[in-house]
């Protein structure tokens, strides 16, 4: 196996692992949370959580800081992986989007010094902002993962159907 192969697979067992260590503080609404953009609606989740349960989130949070680059490198290897055994549109693409990916990873740090603040004070136009950079995080994180699997089933037909990668 390649080089760039192990280290896609060691991150992605990475990001995995470090999803299950997050599993126990992270709230089954926090996506919602992350949407919230009213005042009232913020403060009703606060309030629901309690106490405990925004010490959860803030953890939650925190932790999240760290996957961030774990989940925007595993993406990037992958478009990588993609790039490499692909040619023309595909590989190019790849490679743009081995860089692109870091949009949504600077997309969730921003996201998560907001809700951090907003665990404290909520105000309207943080929560404005956070859902913005939620909304632009999960659609880059999305593209991109769409572009790996299309761009591995192309590399892997190719591999099958020309006996070259």
């Amino acid at each position: 196996m390649k080089r760039p192969t192990i280290l896609f697979w060691l991150f992605t067992a990475a990001t995995v692992g470090w999803m299950l260590l997050m599993r126990p503080v992270t709230p089954p609404d926090i996506v919602k949370f992350e949407f919230v953009r009213t005042v009232g609606a913020a403060s009703g989740m606060l309030a629901a959580w309690g106490e405990a349960g925004v010490e959860k989130v803030r953890v939650s949070l925190y932790l999240d800081f760290v996957f961030l680059i774990l989940y925007c490198q595993t993406i990037s290897l992958g478009c990588r992986l993609v790039a490499s055994f692909n040619t023309g549109v595909f590989a190019n693409a790849g490679l743009l989007f081995s860089r692109l990916i870091w949009i949504a990873g600077a997309c969730d740090l921003v996201e998560n010094i907001i809700l951090l603040l907003t665990l404290q004070k909520v105000n309207g136009t943080l929560l404005e902002l956070a859902f913005w950079m939620a909304g632009i995080k999960f659609a880059w994180v999305g593209m991109t993962i769409l572009f790996v699997m299309v761009g591995a089933g192309v590399g892997v037909s190719k591999v099958f159907l020309t006996e070259q990668p």
